[in-house]
C-alpha cells in the first residue's frame, strides 16, 4: 500500500499558473494523479485503514486531499484582488467529477482545516487578506455535510503571527507544549466547531506543520477522551505508511514540495 496525504491552500493565489495559483494546480494535478491511475480517498479512510480493521487496495498510491486554514476560497468562486475570479476548490473537484464520473473516482474527497476563533480569523482576515471577509464560518456546516468535504480542526487561532501576544510567543506552533495549551487549541476549538457544524472534528492538521513533542507524544496518545480525534497531520514531505506516526502523519504542501504536476508524480514515483 502505498499513499499520500496532500495539501493546498485557497489563499495561495499569486499568478495564473500552477506554480503560483494553487487553485489552477489543483485542477491541473487532479487530472495528473487520475490519469497516472491513482485512486483519491477521505482522510476518514485512510486513517481507517492504517490504524483501523479496514483494508486499503494496494498499487497507484492513495491520494488524501486536504485543504488548510479555511479561507473562504475552499468553497466559494471568489474575486481575489489583482488576480480576478477563482473557482473555488469545492467547485474544482465537481468539475473534475463532471468530467470523469463519480463512478470513476468514487473517493474523491478533501478535509478543510479551519481556524476556529472568530476573532483570530477576523484579524488574519483585516492583515493578511484584504480584510474582505474571506474568513467566515458560515459555510462549515454545509462543507461538512457535503460528500466531497469535511471539516477538521486547525487550531484555536493558529498561533498566528498576526495576533497580539498570548499565553506564549506568535508565530509557531511547537511552544504549544502544556496541557493548557493543547486544551485551548485543540478541545476549545474543536467544540467551536462542533457548535457550527453539529460534528466534533476527528483530524487536526499542526499550524506551519509544526509540533512539539508533548502533544505529539503525550497529550494525543494519552488524552483521547479529552480530544476525541483519530488522527494528525503535519507537514513533513513524505508517503504514508503503517509505520508514519498517526499523530504527525506527513503531507506534501503544494508549492513547497512541487509546483508542476510533473514534479508531483515524480514526488509519488509515478513519471512514466
Amino acid at each position: 500500500m502505498k499513499a499520500a496525504i496532500l495539501t493546498y491552500h485557497s489563499q495561495n493565489i499569486a499568478g495564473s499558473e500552477t506554480g503560483n495559483n494553487d487553485h489552477v494546480a489543483l485542477a491541473a494535478d487532479l487530472d495528473a494523479l487520475h490519469n497516472a491511475g491513482c485512486r483519491f480517498i477521505s482522510l476518514d479512510t485512510l486513517v481507517a485503514g492504517l490504524f483501523g480493521d479496514a483494508s486499503l487496495p494496494e498499487g497507484p498510491p492513495l491520494i488524501c486531499l486536504t485543504f488548510d486554514d479555511g479561507c473562504n476560497f475552499d468553497v466559494r468562486t471568489l474575486e481575489f484582488p489583482g488576480h480576478g475570479s477563482q473557482p473555488g476548490f469545492l467547485q474544482i473537484m465537481e468539475a473534475f467529477i463532471a468530467v470523469q464520473g463519480s463512478e470513476n473516482q468514487p473517493g474523491l474527497h478533501a478535509t478543510c482545516f479551519v481556524i476556529a476563533s472568530p476573532q483570530a480569523r477576523q484579524v488574519i482576515d483585516r492583515k493578511s487578506l484584504f480584510d474582505l471577509g474571506h474568513m467566515s464560518d458560515d459555510w462549515w456546516c454545509n462543507a461538512d455535510t457535503h460528500p466531497l468535504l469535511a471539516i477538521g480542526n486547525h487550531g484555536w487561532d493558529h498561533n498566528h503571527p498576526d495576533l497580539e501576544e498570548g499565553n506564549y510567543a506568535r508565530g509557531g506552533f511547537d511552544m504549544v507544549s502544556k496541557l493548557e495549551h493543547c486544551h485551548e487549541q485543540v478541545v476549545q476549538a474543536g467544540e467551536f466547531i462542533e457548535s457550527k457544524t453539529g460534528r466534533r472534528p476527528c483530524f487536526f492538521a499542526y499550524p506551519f506543520g509544526e509540533s512539539g513533542a508533548y502533544i505529539r507524544n503525550e497529550y494525543f496518545p494519552l488524552h483521547g477522551d479529552d480530544h476525541h480525534c483519530l488522527a494528525a497531520v503535519g507537514t513533513e514531505p513524505d508517503m504514508v505508511t503503517v509505520h508514519s506516526n498517526r499523530w504527525n502523519l506527513p503531507r506534501f504542501v503544494c508549492g513547497r514540495d512541487w509546483s508542476y504536476p510533473s514534479e508531483l508524480l515524480a514526488k509519488l514515483d509515478l513519471n512514466q
